[in-house]
């Protein structure tokens, strides 16, 4: 049986897991499709990350949404299926000892055309971005999510929605910010704006994930850090956040200057010491940066 988040960040920082949005597709599979036609490739990418050291998996749920999976594969009449296999693909892995979160994205996150839903000055839009959300997540939890993660939102606004939308449930919810280095969300927003906004709305845990490397995160999520009392979370990915990284795309990163395993542990290091609970890794980070964070937690040192 998977063991309580809550009760795990009660008594430690928490090791999460890796970029598998990207370890997926340097290992020769698109996502979501990879939950589709490889489930047994996906819950490989997860054991990969357990084995090195991930205490908690983060279920690759990934623009599977009804709307998402029609736009891009016409697979509007698998929503269920997808999810749920995405979800028990991830408690394999572990064989049922990990906690499993079960992730929700911005409507707006390089979502495809036609699967566009949130839009700020359309009221109406609001209505239709939350059933998007309640039809998955009704799904994610009768498919055994342990919490859900609404993760990589660039808007408070739209975050918001969404976190009403969880909290519905009675599952723990950690919302992770797309806040980096230019500190502020598209609607204007500050990392400690933030927080403080989340936590009064029922969030769980409130962090920052993927925009930026451990050096251009971990600020933002201190700023959070010093708002709020809940438990903060920091994924920055294993690459700099910069304007070529866009050009070349996420997939050719591999071959840019990337963050090695050492200055990920570094991170883990410095994490702990400023009090944050839980942390992992997104883009560019694999198994051998989770193991390297894992050993650095394990010397206390």
């Amino acid at each position: 049986m998977a063991k309580d988040l809550m009760q795990m960040l009660a008594a430690d920082i928490v090791l999460g897991d890796g970029g598998m949005f990207l370890e997926a597709n340097w290992r020769g599979y698109d996502v979501p499709e990879i939950i589709g036609t490889n489930p047994q490739a996906l819950q490989q990418i997860h054991r990969d990350f357990h084995n090195a050291g991930s205490q908690v998996l983060q279920a690759l749920t990934w623009f599977t949404s009804s709307a998402e999976l029609e736009a891009r594969y016409g697979w509007q009449d698998r929503v269920e299926e997808i999810n749920r296999t995405a979800i028990e693909a991830a408690k394999a892995a572990s064989g049922g000892s990990a906690p499993v979160g079960g992730c929700l994205v911005s409507t707006k996150t390089g979502s495809r055309a036609g699967a566009e839903i949130f839009d700020p000055p359309n009221p109406a839009s609001r209505a239709r971005a939350q059933a998007e959300w309640e039809e998955q997540i009704a799904i994610l939890i009768q498919s055994g999510a342990d919490f859900l993660i609404p993760e990589t939102f660039f808007r408070l606004d739209e975050v918001r929605v969404c976190l009403e939308s969880c909290k519905k449930t009675n599952l723990p919810t950690m919302v992770l910010m797309g806040i980096g280095s230019e500190k502020t969300t598209e609607d204007g927003a500050t990392a400690a704006e933030c927080a403080r906004v989340l936590a009064a709305e029922g969030a769980d845990i409130v962090g920052t994930v993927c925009i930026g490397d451990p050096e251009q995160m971990l600020p933002t999520a201190l700023d959070m850090r010093a708002e709020v009392d809940i438990p903060i979370a920091c994924q920055p990915k294993g690459f700099p956040q910069r304007p070529d990284t866009e050009e070349v795309g996420y997939a050719a990163s591999r071959f840019m200057e990337s963050v090695p395993p050492g200055g990920m542990a570094d991170f883990a290091r410095k994490a702990r010491a400023e009090g944050l609970n839980y942390i992992g890794g997104c883009c560019a980070t694999g198994p051998a940066h989770i193991r390297a964070m894992a050993q650095a937690l394990a010397s206390k040192g």
